[in-house]
């Protein structure tokens, strides 16, 4: 099926994700505030792990092997994500030639929000899309194959697997927000090349 939504991580799942980001990742990868071409600030902030890490500033969107601000190689995709991605190839969720190439971890807060869009920087537009919520709920926006059009309004709650595949993958989406207080964490996997 192209559009998968389902649950899957619990709790104590969860919290070791988390538990890896901060670890793992965060100490040689902080957080940082993408721009647009403008000089625009993305309304998240977001960081990457894996053998490359999307950014977008003056130059525009794109992939890259170094950190924007410190320069440094992008740590490695966590244990925990491995062994998610495994687990979903096991069950034949995901194709069994699937590469996890990068991780994006974005950081919503009480104002955060990602406006529609579509997943086109990847040399490979075949592969899935797949995003994992941890923290607080949020609304997911998906559209379709043009930036007009009626948007549905999908609740991500933690521990959610949303995954994007076929046609489907290229649609347009965004996130509209979260619900009450707190932080919500998206990890987006994707293959690039």
């Amino acid at each position: 099926m192209p559009i998968l939504h389902f649950h899957l991580l619990k709790q104590e799942q969860r919290k070791k994700l988390i538990n890896e980001i901060q670890d793992l990742v965060l100490p040689d990868a902080p957080f940082f505030t993408p721009t647009m071409k403008s000089g625009t600030p993305f309304n998240y902030e977001m960081t990457n792990c894996g053998e490359f890490g999307w950014i977008s500033d003056r130059y525009g969107y794109r992939y890259t092997k170094e950190h924007p601000t410190t320069s440094q190689a992008w740590p490695a995709l966590t244990p925990n994500l491995q062994k998610l991605i495994e687990f979903l190839k096991r069950h034949e969720i995901l194709e069994q030639n699937f590469k996890a190439q990068t991780c994006l971890i974005n950081k919503y807060e009480k104002k955060g929000k990602l406006g529609l869009h579509q997943d086109n920087t990847e040399e490979n537009l075949t592969a899935p899309i797949i995003s994992i919520s941890l923290g607080v709920p949020g609304i997911f926006l998906l559209g379709g194959f043009k930036r007009t059009g009626s948007l549905q309004e999908i609740l991500l709650e933690p521990g959610d697997i949303f995954i994007l595949s076929g046609e489907d993958r290229l649609r347009y989406h965004g996130f509209k927000g979260i619900l009450g207080d707190g932080k919500r964490i998206n990890l987006t996997i994707r293959q690039v090349n």
